[in-house]
């Protein structure tokens, strides 16, 4: 509550060098920003924290060392979605399993999607969403529609409906995510 981001900083790093990106993802920045979202959802007040909080818990994923491997692992938000830092720990979790990513970032159209997979080939797609209003699942069926489509695609998060088009696997936490999605990159 003290907007002091080294001390933020400083934590997360502490638990990301001694219990990895999973657990420090699971056990610290996800209960503290669940913790300032309810605090949001009671007083209306408090936005500055868990934004700083999340630049910080980006900074620290950020800075995990990547494979120097090409990538073949495509992560992207959906259209219109602008949360990313799942992806971020996605990334940083894989990097430290030894797979390299790309990271598109938020707000993904659907003929960048398609140009990006065009380009790179992935074996593994994983779109995000934690909107409901984001996760459309024409966004997936194009991929898989894809004259190339990736061994693996997979929607990641909340915001997605319960049914999604065949074959396209449905992560909801990092363990199990980074899990199929090394096992299919490699």
């Amino acid at each position: 509550m003290r907007l002091d981001a080294a001390a933020m900083r400083t934590i997360f790093e502490g638990v990301v060098a001694e219990r990895g990106v999973i657990a420090a993802w699971d056990e610290v920045a996800v209960p503290v920003l669940v913790g300032i979202g309810e605090r949001f959802q009671a007083t209306q007040r408090f936005v500055e924290v868990e934004h700083l909080i999340s630049r910080c818990v980006s900074e620290v994923l950020g800075a995990v060392p990547r494979p120097a491997s090409p990538p073949r692992v495509l992560l992207a938000a959906a259209d219109e979605e602008q949360h990313t830092l799942p992806l971020e720990a996605l990334a940083a979790a894989l990097a430290q399993g030894g797979v390299a990513t790309r990271l598109l970032g938020a707000r993904v159209p659907a003929r960048a999607l398609d140009d990006a997979v065009t380009r790179t080939g992935p074996a593994v797609v994983v779109l995000w969403s934690q909107m409901a209003g984001t996760g459309d699942p024409a966004q997936l069926a194009r991929v898989a529609a894809h004259s190339h489509p990736p061994l693996l695609l997979a929607a990641g998060g909340p915001g997605w409906p319960a049914v999604l088009p065949s074959g396209v696997a449905q992560l909801t936490e990092l363990a199990e995510a980074a899990e199929l999605v090394q096992a299919a990159a490699t």
